[in-house]
């Protein structure tokens, strides 16, 4: 017994060093993740990149995206409406519809629209006409000409300056004296090399390259900076004119019911939504940028509608609500999402998995949404492209697009995104609308690919859409969420920005209304 004692005794008096190496093993592992984990990667190129875009209106919006996200209430009204709108004004809680039009009205009160305006909205209605008629011109025809003679290569060479090179080769004392080549030029030019960037430097250059539409990457001498990607969608008006006229359609649907909380209410937050009698929840929680997306379609009765990018479902939910669409169209390549869609229709439509009227009513497309097609078109298409989904790459590792194994899907963003915009405008009938929206604050997904899908559309199809002015119609949305002003505000859509006392958003909202 006591030589049993003394060997436990050695054993405690034995000095445990190892823990100390493995406390500090772990500590600098997890530093190390931290560094470079998906989340820190999204945060600092959006630090560089919107901190360049918006100036001081970034650090807010930061601050709001790293908060927990507010929501609306969307009342079922497939369910106990009644009961679920009276326990939610117990609650505080306020209807969208009557916030708008008390809103509308103060500042129809506060600022008097201008006797000009009646004039500026006459003008409007001819700027139609005078751009078919431009269309027309010579000066039209020459940039975006319709001959299929197109060339192989195009010489930018100016023909005056080749006339003039041809004169400069004179004889003097029977000696031809010629042009240099380029290859010679080069050799005695002095190269401004102030502008190259290194990697190497220690700068992030990544901000510099993420939305190249490249097919692989190359090396450093051949990679684009972002600047001038940007550039190229962010074109203006000298490349390709663009009409805006304001927005006279919207209206808020009768039978659309959605409740919100006052900024920087002391609720804030909805609880979780129940089963009603008939089985079904009783309201679908949503960000209320995604309901002004839906608003942004300017629904009426009997219309066909397609949601281009449906998962998981929510704005189709939404349209649904309105009690407005005779059919509409749920597409998503992706099978898993579109089980999402399945799934959401079966907890807050009564029947849906029985009844012929849904059968018959909401489809279910699985196709990839560029190619997608249909012979009889539809009068609204929404279509709610993939994007850098912004709050959810500073929050989620999981699924997160800045992980290093979907650089590749990144970086074709834009280019993907147009080409979902232009199959839109190709399904929309003459006179119907299409809304492009995203989850991003980024100008290149933005007003840049709407402006690139536009110029696309025309030259390759002829299609024609105008960009409708929502600013007039969503006034009333001022004492709900926050919209982009100054730097923040974009050139076409509307901009939903996060903010700590109404956190919905980010999100991008543009209407187009094709005409030809």
């Amino acid at each position: 017994m006591f030589n049993i004692i003394k060997v436990h005794r050695n054993i405690l008096s034995f000095p445990c060093k190892v823990f100390q190496a493995r406390h500090k093993t772990k500590t600098h592992w997890a530093k190390l993740k931290k560094k470079t984990g998906p989340k820190y990667k999204a945060l600092n190129h959006f630090d560089e990149f919107y901190g360049s875009v918006f100036g001081e209106q970034w650090p807010p919006m930061k601050e709001a995206l790293l908060r927990r996200s507010k929501y609306v209430a969307v009342i079922n009204n497939y369910g106990d409406a009644e009961e679920t709108i009276s326990y939610l004004t117990n609650r505080g809680a306020h209807c969208l519809k009557e916030l708008m039009k008390i809103q509308q009205d103060f500042h129809k009160t506060y600022n008097p629209i201008q006797d000009s305006t009646e004039m500026e909205s006459q003008s409007h209605a001819n700027v139609l006409k005078d751009y078919v008629s431009k269309l027309q011109t010579s000066e039209v025809s020459e940039i975006y000409p319709k001959t299929d003679n197109i060339p192989e290569k195009i010489d930018l060479r100016d023909k005056n300056t080749e006339i003039a090179a041809e004169e400069k080769n004179t004889v003097q004392d029977n000696v031809v004296i010629k042009n240099k080549t380029l290859d010679e030029a080069l050799e005695e030019a002095e190269i401004d090399q102030s502008r190259l960037i290194d990697p190497s430097m220690g700068i992030n250059s990544e901000v510099l390259y993420q939305y190249i539409p490249a097919t692989k990457l190359k090396g450093l001498d051949e990679w684009v900076p972002e600047s001038l990607h940007y550039s190229y969608y962010t074109s203006k008006d000298k490349d390709f004119p663009l009409i805006v006229e304001p927005e006279t359609e919207f209206r808020f649907p009768e039978h659309l019911k959605v409740y919100t909380y006052e900024m920087d209410s002391e609720w804030g937050m909805f609880p979780e939504p129940k089963r009603c009698q008939t089985g079904v929840y009783n309201y679908y929680p949503m960000d209320c940028s995604s309901v002004l997306a839906v608003l942004a379609l300017c629904l009426s009765p009997g219309d066909r509608v397609l949601d281009l990018c449906s998962a998981p479902g929510g704005k189709a939910l939404v349209a649904l609500q309105t009690l407005l669409p005779d059919i509409i169209v749920c597409n998503d390549v992706s099978i898993s999402r579109s089980n999402r869609i399945t799934k959401i229709f079966r907890d807050y439509l009564i029947d849906y998995e029985t009844s012929n009227k849904w059968r018959e009513r909401v489809l279910i497309s699985r196709v990839d949404g560029r190619v997608f097609t249909d012979d009889y078109g539809f009068d609204k298409v929404l279509v709610d492209v993939p994007c850098t989904t912004d709050r959810h790459s500073v929050n989620e590792d999981e699924n997160n697009i800045f992980r290093p194994d979907r650089v590749k899907e990144r970086l074709r963003i834009p280019e993907l995104q147009t080409q979902l915009l232009v199959n839109a405008l190709r399904q929309v009938k003459v006179g119907g609308a299409v809304v492009y929206s995203t989850c991003s604050l980024s100008p290149v997904q933005n007003d840049g690919v709407l402006h690139t899908a536009l110029k696309h559309a025309f030259e390759t199809y002829q299609i024609v859409a105008v960009v409708r002015d929502l600013s007039a119609s969503i006034t009333g949305l001022s004492s709900t969420l926050h919209l982009g002003t100054d730097l923040s505000k974009p050139r076409y859509g509307q901009l939903v920005v996060p903010s700590v006392a109404a956190n919905f958003g980010p999100a991008y909202i543009a209407r187009l209304v094709r005409v030809k």
